[in-house]
């Protein structure tokens, strides 16, 4: 099994968070996917993006893309391996609803804020959609957690980390803003995002890079002047 990845990548982190809590060996394969190539238009099946999980089968190479169809091709291909969603059929959908709310509610709205380089209401209405959507989730998880469905991860808090951290670190950064502490809401969140900072699959996947939180900072410093492209600059 071979995972093309970008080290920055939260869509990318989650396939690799998953890859690593369940036990799977892998071939890990650094890429540049802003570097266009016809080598990497066909590894990506023209998508040029990462994630890309590639796995050798019976009757060739199989290749799969986007972040959430790879998660559910893990549990389907390797159900012996740490489960990441439920055998219940309802409640597996009600994780993939979730996982739907989070690209819709969250992580849109995230990018948003980041993007807004210029304080005014496009910047406030996209904190306030982001916080909402945390808000929501977070009314989903599990009582007791600490994680969204109980004592163990699954793959809604495979999806949700790479973007909690990022809201975390680099709104902080650049646009001085932290999410609430009080309130029994924010308690939970905090509960969950501690848990999945301690959790090794996370901590393989970002603080095991040196310097990790700096370099992300620095790759999203375009991002936060408004412009998604990697131009030159120097964060603050």
């Amino acid at each position: 099994m071979r995972l093309y990845n970008a080290w920055y990548c939260p869509f990318a982190q989650r396939v690799w968070m998953a890859l690593v809590h369940k036990g799977i060996s892998f071939e890990y394969v650094e890429v540049d996917p802003y570097q266009k190539s016809e080598w990497w238009t066909k590894v990506s099946r023209g998508a040029e993006l990462v994630p890309v999980l590639v796995e050798s089968g019976s009757e060739g190479e199989n290749t799969i893309i986007e972040s959430s169809r790879i998660l559910e091709f893990l549990q389907d291909y390797l159900p012996q391996t740490q489960p990441i969603y439920s055998d219940d059929p309802l409640r597996r959908a009600e994780q993939k609803y979730w996982m739907d709310q989070i690209g819709n509610q969250i992580t849109t709205h995230l990018y948003q804020f980041l993007k807004a380089s210029v304080a005014g209401e496009i910047r406030d209405q996209a904190r306030e959609k982001m916080v909402v959507g945390l808000r929501a989730i977070t009314a989903a998880m599990d009582a007791e957690g600490p994680f969204f469905s109980g004592d163990s991860i699954d793959a809604v808090d495979i999806a949700l980390m790479p973007f909690a951290y990022r809201i975390d670190v680099l709104l902080k950064a650049y646009r001085d803003f932290s999410l609430p502490e009080s309130g029994e809401i924010w308690r939970r969140y905090r509960r969950w995002y501690d848990a999945m900072l301690a959790q090794p699959s996370f901590r393989a996947t970002a603080f095991a890079q040196p310097d990790y939180e700096q370099r992300l900072a620095v790759h999203y410093y375009p991002y936060s002047l408004g412009d998604g492209n990697r131009s030159a600059g120097q964060p603050v």
